[in-house]
């Protein structure tokens, strides 16, 4: 499996440094680089990212602040000069804490940690499942998700967010791997980024569905189907 990689770092040798690394190994590619989070946030809103490498002290916002401030859920390498943040880091549960100047032995030890626990995400995504429920992991431990709760999932890049009655599940994964999990007479694409469970659709217009207080796209191609669907399980 290979990591698509994001460096964050101001300073440009700081970058090349890992930039390098990255490329001497088959499993990583280098999807962006960037020398603020401004930049890094850009990166992320297009581009698939697995992996980011993130410096703690920068002008403006800081590594640590970048984590806390926005909802990251990529793996995560530190790369700093000041061992004081290590703390820090345990507490956002990155997947390492690398001290610069980084030796190549160092970084692989790192950015196998990383792939392994990506590459298990990957994994447990397509056997941790059952009748009428699947298991999600979230905060290092796996949530039971009963297909009946789920209202709705939402692609975002290499990532799916599983949207239920009462929470948010954010998991490693793509809508066409839902697709292959979830049953289809329950569930159906809406969209390139969204699929629905069917019974839970309240309202069908020209362009959208609407699900408890929830208004998803949905594009013409699907939208004879959704009505279909809805009408033979008696939702309409």
């Amino acid at each position: 499996m290979i990591l698509n990689c994001l460096v964050i770092d101001d300073e440009p040798l700081a970058r090349m440094h890992i930039e390098n690394y990255i490329a001497r190994l088959r499993y990583l590619k280098l999807a962006g680089s960037a020398r603020n989070t401004d930049i890094a946030q850009s990166i992320l809103q297009n581009e698939a990212i697995d992996l980011i490498f993130l410096d703690i002290k920068m002008p403006q916002t800081t590594g640590i602040e970048f984590l806390k401030q926005n909802n990251i859920f990529q793996q995560v390498i530190f790369i700093t000069a000041y061992p004081e943040f290590a703390l820090d880091g345990f507490e956002l549960d990155v997947a390492d804490y690398l001290m610069k100047p980084v030796t190549f032995e160092r970084f692989l030890k790192a950015v196998e940690k990383a792939h392994l626990k990506v590459s298990g995400f990957d994994h447990m995504r397509k056997i941790k499942s059952g009748p009428g429920f699947i298991y999600v992991k979230t905060n290092q431990r796996y949530e039971k998700v009963e297909f009946d709760d789920i209202l709705y999932i939402e692609s975002m890049l290499n990532y799916i967010n599983i949207v239920t009655k009462k929470n948010k599940f954010t998991v490693y994964s793509s809508l066409k791997n839902a697709e292959t999990i979830l049953p289809g007479e329950m569930f159906l694409r809406v969209h390139k980024s969204y699929m629905v469970a069917v019974t839970k659709i309240n309202t069908i217009d020209a362009k959208h569905i609407s699900i408890n207080e929830y208004k998803l796209p949905l594009s013409r191609g699907n939208r004879q189907n959704v009505i279909e669907a809805a009408n033979k399980l008696g939702v309409l």
